[in-house]
């Protein structure tokens, strides 16, 4: 009776962490408009075998995500809290799992520390409420791994074909590095405990079925539809994701560690007390093996982006569930971990307040750092300045004190309530902070594309001289100009072919319109927002 009810109360507390806010925010260029986009075109075109973004094949990713993407916009419509709508589930999931596992491993309690520690943890409790498929993909690869332990452990078959079923669908979302990522870390432990757990090859031709059967469900439909060239390039893509960075997406070394230490907090503070490689026949192992693993990977992977590291929130937070729930009795070890949760809170407020005076007064930023012109139009906007941007700093500060004071007291307490208020930052960060975030970042374009979607109907809305999904999604296309040709049309052809059977337009960054009037200068500049423009040209009859 007892665990129902634990159940039930992790089923309300996602829903009231979660839904509230899922559509308050228009969806982020480049990966959730480019995922909304691809689930918006399925529905367009009615063709759900093959990912399309522009109305041509879009073969970097399979098309797991993007059906459950399609499917709650066919309930929904078609609107950025139908986008994130799967990831609200993909919570849910994950901390009934978090908790059952956690159960299964260490008993009750452990289970509601590891969720606490996973929903307490900033970034962890923030992609949820994002619209793209980092949650599902590691979902599916951490329960894989868990199975996985679990099939080696009792040698049950039932085990290796779930195993093989999860990392199948995690290859259906995200492609074969879900099977890299679960693999590799297993082979190793596999390796380094061969005396207890080799598997037998009963189980291991289970699991290769199942993950086949699975993970090569969409490989499949393609034969048969003889889109062979798909999965070619698809392929092609996923080696060339390795050995080059893609534009914008670089960074050092040492990017991802940076990313879980401070995003992580603040299991990452208390998991930093467990790092240890004994013993090594228990899942804590495989944990601390995914870990660094995951961290390797994308190390030496050239394209960085934040949530690429992503599945390592699961071996972080089970380390620093696993020294919270076997310290629960060492009031010395608990002080340690209560005054790292008291540090990193304390720097959590400063970073927020900070964040927040300079939303509100960007010209500190403006007029103090050599900045792009992109950046200085962006950031001249002019907004009115807000308090509720000192909130999330304010609040984490008055807590930190708080905190303090009962910091002698009870340790524990101090530990849980520092989740309880990295969880509260993470909701009132999303208002309105984010939001002026997304202002400054890309406001302006979306409101173009959307003002013209609204005066017309049927037209084409194109980027110069940047990538953008924007126009796509918020400009609500039917169809490419020529979809037949659309690989084959360059930018210069677009802007200067006559006899088009719809109205085109055009957007672009500001500081660029110069440049674009006098490269294209059939080119009228109607309107300019938020550090872009928005173009058609001189000829054209516009009907509303």
């Amino acid at each position: 009776m007892f665990t129902n009810k634990i159940y039930i109360y992790i089923v309300m507390a996602t829903l009231v962490l979660f839904l509230p806010f899922l559509g308050a925010l228009h969806l982020f260029d480049w990966d959730e408009v480019n995922f909304a986009e691809c689930a918006r075109e399925m529905i367009e075109t009615g063709d759900y075998t093959q990912v399309l973004i522009n109305f041509v094949p879009f073969w970097e990713k399979p098309p797991l995500f993007i059906w459950m993407q399609a499917l709650s916009m066919k309930a929904f419509g078609i609107s950025a809290f139908s986008a994130r709508l799967p990831n609200l589930f993909a919570a849910l999931f994950t901390f009934l799992f978090l908790y059952k596992g956690g159960e299964k491993l260490k008993g009750p309690k452990f289970g509601l520390i590891w969720v606490m520690a996973y929903a307490g943890s900033f970034l962890p409790n923030i992609y949820f409420h994002s619209g793209i498929m980092d949650p599902w993909f590691n979902l599916f690869i951490i329960t894989g791994i868990y199975f996985g332990h679990k099939a080696l452990e009792q040698d049950r078959l039932r085990y290796y074909i779930t195993s093989g079923i999860l990392i199948g669908l995690a290859i259906l979302t995200k492609g074969p590095v879900g099977l890299i990522l679960f693999s590799a870390p297993l082979f190793v432990f596999m390796l380094l405990n061969r005396k207890k757990a080799l598997p037998k090859w009963s189980g291991v031709l289970s699991f290769i079925t199942s993950l086949i059967v699975i993970g090569g469900l969409w490989f499949c439909l393609l034969l048969l539809q003889g889109k062979e060239q798909v999965i070619h390039e698809f392929i092609t893509y996923q080696v060339r994701l390795f050995q080059t960075k893609d534009a914008g997406h670089g960074g050092p070394f040492y990017y991802h560690f940076l990313v879980i230490l401070l995003g992580c907090f603040p299991a990452s503070f208390i998991a930093l007390r467990r790092l240890s490689f004994r013993p090594k026949y228990s899942f804590e192992f495989l944990m601390m093996l995914t870990l660094l693993f995951t961290l390797l990977l994308f190390s030496v992977v050239q394209t960085k982006i934040i949530h690429y590291s992503s599945l390592c929130y699961f071996p972080i937070t089970f380390l620093a569930a696993s020294h919270i729930f076997d310290q629960l009795g060492n009031k010395s070890s608990l002080k340690m971990s209560a005054r790292s949760v008291l540090i990193g809170l304390l720097m959590l407020g400063i970073i927020f307040t900070v964040v927040g005076l300079v939303l509100n007064y960007p010209e500190m930023i403006l007029n103090n750092f050599n900045l792009d012109a992109f950046t200085k139009d962006t950031l001249s906007q002019n907004l009115d300045p807000s308090l509720w941007h000192y909130l999330p700093g304010t609040f984490v500060l008055l807590a930190t004190t708080l905190l303090h004071f009962n910091y002698r007291k009870d340790k524990l307490k101090t530990v849980l309530m520092g989740g309880g208020m990295t969880i509260a930052v993470s909701i009132l960060t999303l208002n309105p902070m984010v939001k002026r975030i997304e202002v400054f970042s890309q406001g302006g374009h979306v409101s173009l594309c959307k003002s013209v979607q609204m005066k017309y109907k049927n037209v084409l809305i194109h980027p110069i001289g940047f990538k953008s999904f924007v126009p796509l999604f918020y400009g609500r296309q039917k169809s490419t100009i020529m979809k037949n040709e659309w690989e084959a049309m360059d930018e210069f052809n677009l802007v200067n072919r006559t006899g088009l059977n719809r109205p085109v337009f055009f957007t672009s960054k500001a500081y660029k319109k110069r440049e674009i009037l006098e490269l294209y200068p059939n080119l009228n500049c109607i309107d300019q927002e938020g550090g872009f423009c928005l173009y058609s040209k001189k000829d054209q009859v516009l009907l509303k």
